[in-house]
């Protein structure tokens, strides 16, 4: 019965709904009273004849045009310092020292203080662990020109088994 109520429910909704949709819009001439004294007819109820025209024109034959299309296009170009060489005149006084020579008697030692450098030659020792351990991030192969073969002799024990036929069912 709850069924029933709702299902005509439903269907009266949906037929009204319907109904509303179905209105035409009115236009501004149709139901205005004030159309400034003009009436709604028109041509007066004279029906207007369509005049169709042909019109036939030549059309020349196509020929091939060559269009240059100008496109802008982004050009990077490296900065280069160019150097160059700048003379600035500066006016400064510049004292020059003249040697004059001077007579002496007999010579004297004199004491120069200049670094000099010297060659050491030592031989340092590092203790060094055996083996030394090498971090290697991926193994690569490794030739060797020429291969070199050790024979030796070792006793190999061959086991032979044997094939037993199993039941089928376990």
């Amino acid at each position: 019965m709850k069924t029933f109520i709702v299902f005509s429910v439903i269907l009266a909704i949906a037929c009204a709904g319907e109904v509303e949709k179905n209105k035409e819009k009115r236009g501004l001439w149709e139901e205005s009273y004030d159309n400034y004294g003009y009436d709604n007819y028109d041509n007066y109820g004279y029906a207007e004849k369509e005049v169709k025209q042909i019109i036939t024109k030549k059309v020349p034959v196509p020929y091939p045009v060559e269009v240059e299309k100008h496109v802008p296009v982004e050009v990077k170009v490296p900065e280069v310092e160019k150097k160059v060489p700048v003379v600035v005149e500066k006016k400064v006084p510049v004292y020059v020292e003249k040697k004059v020579p001077v007579h002496v008697d007999r010579p004297y030692p004199v004491e120069v203080k200049v670094p000099v450098h010297v060659p050491v030659y030592k031989k340092e020792y590092v203790e060094v662990p055996k083996p030394y351990a090498v971090h290697v991030d991926k193994p690569y192969p490794v030739y060797v020109k020429e291969p070199v073969y050790i024979e030796k002799q070792v006793p190999v024990t061959v086991h032979i088994k044997e094939h037993h036929k199993k039941p089928f069912w376990g």
